[in-house]
């Protein structure tokens, strides 16, 4: 038996879908307390047990619920399970983006922190080929699978009883934020009345780096000397690339179906992953839950 206490939701994704704002948004309210963001304890850290998970609530304090948030939970089958065989009466929060500018979000970060060699194009080519091959959950699988939204809620909702898993549409979080922070807060059992000063500021960024070698050469400096070189390196609020045309309508192909399994799912149309991406974000939505619109 662990000592301590294990945490009451969390954050499970998906990557590059507004997770870190919900995060900041959360975390500024003050009954809940969440442990550093990407702690991977499902995903990487299992071995280390329980004792250990619950040692990162230990600076809580008073706070009333407890949570922690790893974007990449949603899409990997084996951290779902320990979820539900660790925490059967948590609470998830997942946040859903247009799976097409998701998947290019997610290659630009990689791209940019310089592990990803590949074009995007060619990226898909092999990722198509594996998902073939081997499925959602195949090796090698990054960009694509993470925006398979409807097998990842499929299994959620298989692991956990449905009014546990709140879902929100990322578009509807960026262009209305506080329907959606309000919503979560009842979801949580948390007070809905609270709004946090850095509700709707943006989150992370696009960055690039000046140099990918003195980025390197930063994490191995102590702190705060490693820092202040890393804050000078990183380049933030820059432009993201376009998709090319063709790219994006290979993806929005690949995806309709996933798309349209999603939103029976959630029993709702969503509009906003139909419609080209604009600068300003469409108006209103909100979390959503089992049966619609929360």
């Amino acid at each position: 038996m662990a000592e301590g206490r294990l945490p009451d939701f969390l954050i499970i994704g998906a990557m590059r879908s507004g997770t870190t704002s919900l995060y900041r948004y959360l975390g500024a309210h003050p009954e809940i307390y969440l442990t550093p963001k990407e702690l991977q304890f499902f995903t990487e850290h299992f071995e280390r047990g329980q004792d250990w998970y619950c040692a990162q609530f230990a600076p809580a304090g008073t706070a009333r619920v407890l949570g922690e948030a790893t974007a990449d939970y949603l899409a990997r089958a084996s951290a779902m399970t320990r979820i539900a065989a660790t925490l059967p009466r948590a609470r998830l929060i997942a946040s859903l983006r247009n799976p097409v500018d998701r998947a290019w979000s997610h290659y630009g970060l990689v791209q940019a922190r310089g592990r990803e060699p590949r074009t995007f194009a060619e990226a898909l080519d092999e990722e198509t080929a594996a998902l073939a091959a081997g499925g959602p959950d195949a090796p090698g699988v990054f960009y694509l699978s993470h925006g398979l939204y409807d097998v990842h809620l499929e299994r959620c909702f298989r692991l956990f009883d449905r009014t546990q898993v709140a879902v929100t549409i990322f578009e509807r979080m960026a262009a209305d934020p506080e329907p959606v922070y309000r919503r979560l807060c009842s979801h949580l059992g948390v007070d809905p009345a609270f709004v946090p000063a850095n509700l709707g500021e943006p989150v992370n960024p696009f960055v690039t780096f000046r140099s990918l070698r003195l980025r390197t050469a930063a994490q191995r400096l102590p702190s705060p000397l490693g820092r202040v070189v890393a804050r000078f390196n990183t380049r933030r609020n820059v432009a993201a690339p376009p998709l090319d045309p063709a790219t994006r309508t290979r993806l929005t192909d690949f995806y309709a179906p996933h798309v349209a399994r999603t939103e029976e799912l959630l029993g709702t149309p969503i509009p906003e992953w139909r419609e080209e991406p604009r600068s300003i974000a469409p108006p209103s939505g909100g979390a959503i839950g089992p049966s619609g619109p929360a």
